[in-house]
């Protein structure tokens, strides 16, 4: 018997959501049903259909009404600001990808499951107590909540690495350095930016810029005992994809190099093999 599509709505159109309306088009067991952001639909389509990282779309962009077509899937489009003002449930939306930023607690999402969602993801660490769940990691725990966060991007990297060598050597401390692709909350020239950080006015495509990161405290989320014993800072260099973490890590076990690659050979093509993969460098 087959699986059951699973029906999918998007809240919140920038980079996380359309990478991952690109993945949806290419796995058939979800169905993209609805999209929700507050710009226009042609700028909906056409950033679906022209990516500047990954590429042109290979499938034939439509609107009509509110209506997008992908090749001959139908979606449902929104500009609301407000949830409430989205039947969900006529969608039949199994699961809502909550990838817009703002809606980063339990209660500001609940509104998505009394108007007709069964479940919420959101893809960036909650501002409260929501469960998180990381794939390859914890993600078996899963308890059926409602609402649940992915954690970040900066955390489902770092965290399974971190989880091999508590297992194996005990970590007792940590520090993490991210050379962090610039984002879209950076200024494309020097300029005035909302933000208190001065260093934000400046132009992501010209400067190497240190800022705060928040993923000691995402990552302390899964190893409780290090709470206070992590340190992040995030480095904005001038490339638009990709970033590269470099761990210094203090374990309670005696080791060496060699005994450590031996482990994360291991783990990558077992247990983590869905996520991880090394690069042997000779």
């Amino acid at each position: 018997m087959n699986k059951r599509t699973i029906r999918v709505f998007i809240n919140g159109f920038g980079r996380i959501g359309r990478a991952a309306a690109r993945i949806m088009l290419e796995d058939a067991s979800f169905e993209l049903v609805g999209i929700n952001d507050i710009c226009s639909y042609v700028q909906m389509a056409y950033l679906l259909k022209y990516d500047s990282i990954y590429g042109t779309l290979p499938y034939e962009i439509n609107i009509k009404d509110d209506l997008l077509f992908i090749g001959t899937q139908k979606v449902q489009l929104f500009s609301e600001p407000d949830p409430l003002n989205m039947d969900l449930k006529a969608l039949k939306v199994d699961v809502v990808l909550q990838c817009s930023g703002m809606f980063l607690s339990e209660a500001s999402n609940f509104p998505l499951i009394r108007n007709g969602a069964k479940k919420v993801i959101v893809s960036a660490p909650p501002s409260d107590a929501m469960p998180t769940y990381i794939y390859g990691v914890n993600h078996k725990e899963y308890k059926g909540e409602p609402v649940i966060s992915n954690s970040s991007c900066s955390a489902n990297a770092i965290v399974p690495i971190f989880q091999i060598v508590d297992t194996y050597f005990g970590i007792e401390s940590a520090m993490m350095s991210m050379y962090h692709s610039y984002t879209v909350y950076q200024n494309l020239l020097d300029s005035k930016h909302y933000s208190d950080d001065i260093r934000r006015t400046r132009s992501a495509t010209q400067n190497i810029i240190p800022l705060m990161s928040s993923a000691a405290e995402a990552t302390a989320t899964f190893f409780p005992h290090l709470k206070g014993k992590m340190y992040a800072k995030s480095i904005r260099v001038p490339v638009p994809s990709t970033t590269l973490y470099e761990l210094h890590i203090q374990v309670g076990k005696k080791t060496d190099v060699q005994e450590v690659n031996q482990i994360l050979r291991k783990e990558t093509g077992g247990a983590y093999a869905d996520i991880l993969n090394v690069a042997e460098i000779h």
